[in-house]
């Protein structure tokens, strides 16, 4: 008895049988890129990017940038600081950026930087070299990852 149902030929039946273990292997793909999430945030707790693990999907356009009133001074005290910043980038195991402040009058941060860099040198010091700059950026403090079933 035959209810409406075909029978298929064993190429036939094979075919279909591939194609929905594909079909079924790029479902699972997917679902699973879709449920790892990453998101990072600034110092002030402002988001920054979202995306998968090591692709950012939305990146914020405000670069953000650091001034001395971010680290506690007072708008007066900030006012007497000028010119390049140093800005030692972290170097594992510290996740932290330093940043140097100097005055406006007596900003010393190249000749800093120069002692620095030859100070690594005679090191071998690995990792990211510091900079002078004037525009020091806002480090990324946070982040965080989900996975999403």
């Amino acid at each position: 008895m035959n209810f409406g149902c075909t029978t298929l030929g064993g190429r036939e039946k094979g075919e279909t049988i591939l194609r929905q273990a594909i079909f079924a292997l790029v479902l699972i793909a997917l679902c699973g890129l879709g449920a790892c999430f990453e998101w990072s945030e600034n110092a002030q707790g402002n988001l920054t990017s979202v995306g998968l693990p090591g692709i950012p999907i939305w990146k914020s356009k405000e670069t953000g940038t650091l001034n001395p009133t971010d680290f506690g001074f007072t708008p007066e005290e900030a006012s007497k600081f000028g010119g390049l910043v140093l800005v030692q980038p972290p170097s594992p195991p510290s996740q932290s950026s330093r940043y140097r402040f100097y005055p406006k009058e007596q900003n010393h941060c190249e000749d800093d930087l120069k002692k620095m860099l030859a100070d690594r040198e005679q090191r071998n010091a690995a990792g990211p070299e510091p900079y002078c700059t004037e525009t020091p950026p806002s480090p990324t403090t946070a982040r965080g990852h989900a996975f999403i079933f």
